[in-house]
């Protein structure tokens, strides 16, 4: 009897420190905080990753030399560097605030010596080095993702970036998150200087739909764009998705961003011939060329060569992206040699005169209606019927008089 007891009583214990192992190994792999970059598992000797505050921290040189950094550390100033060709980030122990290329930089958590080892925030230096941080604990194990480019789905997350027509990155662009089962549960965020957004959803079982819209100020007016995702379908919460958005002037949609030309003939019956039918705007040519910035943000681009036709607008070239123009036009009908065109932009209380070319910009009709209004001209001056010089007063055949008294 004792001694069934006594193996009663070890199999238990054997049996508690197997449980007490399974727990703790479980306990361990919860914690564990494993990061790849480009897909290759990144490991660290010494103190490991963790988080403090929400914020991943890893140990700074490994992570600085395989983002391909040169790095530095000045043991007097506790400051971490690194540096590689375009950019260089400096980070000070325990600081608030960090420099990427000088410019200061805020920080969630700052960098800071642990266990003997300096550790720095790793999405701020992932992000700042041009390269997108995805994260995943649905296995209770903290899997994060660096990557070129952002593909990697988080689970209840929805990220992306805006960028004009060069890929260059948009600040201070709204992004709604629409709750497609509950009205007004919308949520909102504004992307970084990198054009970047991050938003948290809530865990709960519904789809979603990414929009976003883009204020500026360009030539002293305000204009809101509309942007709608590279990919506008709906979403469902627990896969996360990604919706990236690119700013295009020269929509059709009346989302902003694009102006009207119009443009009226100034001459009512043909300079030439008074009988002959008065120029015909079907038949005029109107040339845009790019000067400068425009409202994206892009430099130039090509020019716009269009014919006129009719919208509820009015008559002109249509959804013209917004910026400044050098502008000329051509009128050429059917059968005839082009003629160059003289051309004026309309402006309320001023009778500007006619050139060749003038550079021109929009007005503000509306938020989203924007008007460029030219008048236009043939580039002739009619002959007078008679060459003044030949002109005679009275009959030179005529012998003058002679008086008597």
């Amino acid at each position: 009897m004792e001694r069934k007891t006594t193996k009663v009583m070890i199999w238990l214990s054997c049996l508690l420190v197997l449980l007490a192992g399974m727990a703790t190994s479980a306990t361990a792999k919860a914690g564990e905080i494993k990061i790849y970059v480009e897909g290759k598992l990144l490991q660290f000797e010494g103190q490991q990753p963790l988080i403090r505050n929400g914020t991943t921290l890893v140990p700074f040189r490994k992570t600085f030399e395989t983002l391909g950094y040169k790095v530095e550390w000045n043991a007097e100033e506790k400051t971490a560097s690194g540096s590689k060709s375009g950019i260089k980030i400096e980070l000070t122990m325990g600081s608030p605030s960090a420099k990427v290329n000088g410019q200061g930089v805020k920080l969630a958590v700052p960098a800071q010596i642990i266990n003997g080892s300096t550790m720095i925030p790793l999405r701020f230096v992932s992000e700042s080095s041009g390269y997108f941080v995805s994260y995943n604990n649905a296995s209770g194990t903290s899997i994060i993702e660096i990557t070129k480019e952002d593909t990697v789905l988080e689970p209840y997350v929805v990220k992306g970036r805006v960028v004009n027509s060069e890929g260059t990155p948009i600040k201070g662009a709204w992004i709604t998150i629409d709750n497609q089962l509950l009205y007004d549960s919308n949520l909102q965020a504004k992307t970084d200087d990198n054009g970047r957004y991050r938003i948290a959803l809530p865990k709960a079982a519904t789809t979603y739909m990414a929009y976003a819209d883009f204020k500026t100020v360009y030539e002293g007016v305000e204009h809101s764009v509309e942007l709608t995702a590279d990919d506008n379908s709906p979403f469902a919460g627990n896969t996360g998705a990604i919706r990236n958005f690119t700013v295009k002037l020269n929509s059709s949609t009346g989302t902003g961003g694009s102006g009207e030309v119009l443009f009226y003939m100034m001459d009512l019956i043909h300079p030439l011939n008074p009988i002959a039918e008065p120029p015909d705007r079907d038949d005029v040519t109107i040339t845009l060329e790019p000067v400068g910035t425009m409202m994206d943000g892009t430099v130039g681009g090509p020019k716009l060569i269009s014919k006129g036709s009719r919208n509820n607008n009015g008559y002109g070239v249509h959804n013209v992206p917004i910026g400044q123009y050098r502008v000329s036009a051509v009128y050429a009908p059917p059968g005839e040699e082009p003629q160059q065109m003289l051309v004026r932009i309309v402006t309320r209380g001023e009778d500007l005169p006619f050139a060749e070319s003038i550079v021109a910009g929009f007005r503000s009709i509306t938020s989203k209606i924007h008007f460029m209004e030219l008048e236009l001209k043939l580039n002739v001056v009619k002959p007078p019927d008679e060459d003044p010089g030949e002109w005679t007063w009275g009959d030179e055949d005529e012998e003058e008089e002679e008086w008597t008294w």
